[in-house]
């Protein structure tokens, strides 16, 4: 069955060498993948896919200076632009945002509609600074201005507690960062705010599918601010989820009973995912019982289509 998956990252070299001098060539705790756009190809002939969109993953360009911060996304959506420029039947990208720099970002955004970014990509956090901050207000604002598409990738909690640190960072933090943020987002009124963001989340929504229900009733009788955030049942209902990673079987059907499969997209999680676990977890998708025929191809292709405006 035919893919546009929504989840595939990418590694300019500028990128390679951030990770090499901040972080001794690991990404919150996994050491660099190799990637180049032939492999990747490869992959998506190997696997049936038919469009990749390309972000750059964690950990967030903001280790160093403002300076180096600011290049580094300008290089790496240049990189991704010309990626997709020299292969448009195949590849497009979300832009990086220089976070947490606001008026860079701002400017980012405009650099990034320029080059045909067909969304763009934000950490869960920016050196301990949330998404749903309000330092950020601006940039949101300016998404809102754009009619922007929006994906979150996790990043490592900051700062780290003992208990983590025993477990690879992608396998547990990822999960619990992800659903912080888009639990803080709601508290910061960020999806009744900016209606028209279009929010992507990441592996099938994290332990959201869990926990939404808690934080939408506890918080109706818990709250005691000024401010009513966001309904996380509703929000919900809203968002958009990829389905990188195990979601089967048991976290994707718990997703199912609070949204529909026409607001889920295929994610390989490419390079980080290696090839043949990438085909292993797409074919527990278009095998499974779990769900029917029309929804897999409004998960493997028909959402993400329509998403981006990718013709049939």
């Amino acid at each position: 069955m035919g893919k546009i998956d929504f989840h595939a990252h990418y590694l300019s070299p500028e990128y390679v060498n951030y990770l090499d001098h901040y972080f001794n060539g690991y990404g919150d705790g996994v050491a660099t993948p190799k990637w180049n756009v032939e492999d990747h190809l490869q992959l998506m002939k190997d696997f049936d896919i038919d469009y990749s969109v390309l972000s750059i993953s964690s950990p967030h360009l903001s280790a160093g200076s403002k300076e180096t911060t600011v290049q580094l996304a300008q290089d790496v959506n240049g990189f991704a632009a010309d990626v997709a420029d020299a292969h448009p039947t195949k590849f497009g990208f979300f832009a990086s945002l220089p976070l947490p720099y606001v008026d860079e970002s701002i400017k980012s955004i405009d650099e990034a509609v320029s080059l045909h970014a067909q969304g763009f990509t934000l950490p869960t956090n920016v050196q301990g600074t949330y998404i749903g901050d309000d330092s950020f207000d601006a940039v949101m604002a300016k998404l809102n201005d754009v009619n922007a598409l929006v994906t979150l990738h996790p990043n490592a909690p900051q700062p780290m507690t003992s208990a983590a640190t025993d477990v690879k960072v992608p396998l547990m933090e990822f999960f619990f960062d992800t659903t912080r943020t888009v639990v803080n987002m709601a508290q910061h009124n960020i999806f009744s705010k900016y209606t028209n963001i279009t929010w992507l989340i990441p592996h099938a929504g994290a332990l959201l599918p869990i926990i939404a229900q808690r934080i939408s009733v506890g918080g109706k009788f818990l709250n005691d601010g000024d401010q009513e955030p966001d309904d996380m049942l509703e929000v919900m209902g809203h968002l958009y989820f990829d389905t990188a990673g195990m979601v089967l079987p048991y976290q994707l059907p718990t997703l199912l009973k609070m949204t529909t499969a026409d607001k889920l997209v295929y994610g390989s999680d490419f390079p980080y995912t290696p090839n043949k676990v990438v085909g292993g977890l797409a074919d527990q998708l278009e095998q499974t019982d779990q769900l029917t025929d029309q929804q897999k191809q409004q998960i493997f292709s028909d959402t993400a289509r329509k998403l981006i405006k990718l013709p049939n």
